[in-house]
């Protein structure tokens, strides 16, 4: 990876993303140091006006890749994320920084132990940079802060990059992180990787340990993986994830039933995007139709799952509601004291609702094995105008029936605003879901990190 001007190594570094830059690392074509001084300096020129970073723990992550450096020149083997940056989510635990989730009030000691997914990414040799910003107690789909600022859309300035992941997408959107960790609880990594232009995969329930994580809701809160290609995103969750308990290999792509599914009040540009994703799987030879979600309400769905988000993070920061002087926003006091008032029995009346969802669609997926569907049913907007209440419709159906599912960039709008298409697979179906993604990655073409392209 050396090549011939200082600006043009940089670039090719970021460029580089997790596969060949850890390819590069362990080859000895660069060094883990170089990758990281690279980030840092790309992070010093871009965060400021991004603020996508809450915290970076630059001599942390200098001496991590320096000790990468120090054993492939000592002839150790390095891992398969050697030497590559990566950023993660604040309400995840590394150990020597402080785990906010957003919160101010939450914590003011450097957590102890990594949480599980971070202390695999270091076992990777994976090198951490920081923690990024997020809607507060990751209760929200817009990024905006109280306690923290605005993070940015690195496409448009004064733009929200989704949550509640936002700064995780917006890292690696901009170049600032060659991946990163979320969590996804009705879409949070989906949906920020939609309006980011990022890859973003929510993997089967269960797949990668939770340990460490701040929750909001604990039933439905999963890891997920933000990344600029397919590939990385499937190499990020290789490193983290449990066994694999059934493994499907890519040419059974070839064979896959794929169902079509349009949606309502879907923008016109993200209906043609479902279009030409779906002419590329057929094109690899997968059997393609339109289908409908046999009767599952999303809408419907996606109330329940945020009620239950409500009650639930209602009893995981009781003490903060319970403290006048705790200093949450009153949109997070009002939303998780909405959640704390509700009755047992409509608590349970939604979970039953997401329980007959995800029947539903495991009915579906006896007829296809694959789903494709719009990530959002728009594109990024301003933080000017109110959020839709739709943001969440297409992301929340996968985490109701723990079910994996991948949004892939799909292009730009008329406003030069990224678009996004959704795939959604069986439980334990993983492998399959990325390489359908990769199918339409390679239909829509390669994705450049934005603050290049400046």
């Amino acid at each position: 990876m050396r090549t011939g001007s200082p600006r043009a190594g940089v670039d090719a570094i970021v460029r580089a993303g997790v596969l060949e830059l850890a390819a590069a690392v362990r080859a000895g074509r660069t060094s883990a140091r170089d990758a990281i001084e690279t980030y840092l300096e790309h992070i010093a020129r871009h965060d400021p006006g991004l603020n996508a970073f809450i915290a970076v723990g630059a001599e942390m992550a200098r001496a991590a890749a320096e000790a990468v450096d120090r054993r492939r020149r000592a002839g150790a083997s390095l891992g398969a994320l050697a030497g590559v940056p990566l950023a993660v989510k604040d309400n995840l635990d590394v150990a020597g920084l402080v785990t906010t989730a957003g919160i101010s009030a939450s914590r003011d000691a450097p957590a102890a132990r990594d949480a599980s997914c971070v202390a695999r990414l270091r076992g990777a040799d994976a090198v951490l940079l920081g923690k990024t910003n997020m809607d507060e107690a990751a209760f929200g789909a817009t990024n905006e802060n109280p306690h923290f600022g605005r993070c940015h859309n690195p496409h448009r300035h004064d733009f929200t990059p989704g949550g509640s992941s936002g700064g995780a997408a917006a890292a690696v959107a901009a170049g600032l992180a060659a991946a990163a960790l979320g969590s996804d609880t009705l879409g949070s990594v989906r949906i920020p990787a939609s309006y980011c232009g990022c890859v973003g995969f929510k993997p089967t329930r269960g797949s990668i340990p939770t340990w460490g994580l701040m929750p909001l809701s604990v039933s439905l809160d999963e890891i997920g993986v933000i990344a600029r290609s397919v590939g990385d995103c499937g190499a990020v969750f290789d490193a983290i994830r449990d066994a694999d308990p059934v493994g499907t290999r890519p040419a059974e792509l070839a064979r896959a039933r794929i169902g079509v599914i349009a949606g309502t009040g879907v923008a016109s540009e993200i209906a043609a995007a479902i279009a030409l994703a779906a002419a590329a799987l057929g094109a690899c030879g997968c059997a393609v139709e339109r289908r409908d979600l046999a009767g599952i309400d999303l809408a419907r769905l996606r109330r329940a799952a945020l009620l239950i988000a409500e009650a639930e993070g209602a009893r995981v920061h009781a003490r903060l509601l319970s403290d006048p002087a705790s200093g949450i926003s009153q949109i997070l006091r009002d939303g998780l004291g909405y959640g704390a008032a509700q009755a047992p029995e409509r608590v349970a009346q939604a979970r039953e609702t997401l329980r007959e969802a995800a029947q539903r669609l495991d009915a579906l997926f006896a007829s296809v094995d694959l789903i494709l569907l719009p990530t959002t049913p728009q594109a990024a907007f301003a933080f000017t105008s109110a959020a839709p209440s739709n943001q969440a419709d297409f992301t929340a159906l996968a985490n109701a029936g723990g079910h994996p599912a991948l949004s892939v960039p799909a292009g730009g709008s008329s406003d030069a605003l990224p678009l996004a298409v959704q795939i959604v697979g069986k439980r334990n179906g993983d492998a399959l879901v990325l390489v359908a993604g990769a199918a339409c990655e390679r239909a829509f073409g390669a994705f450049a990190p934005a603050m290049l392209r400046l």
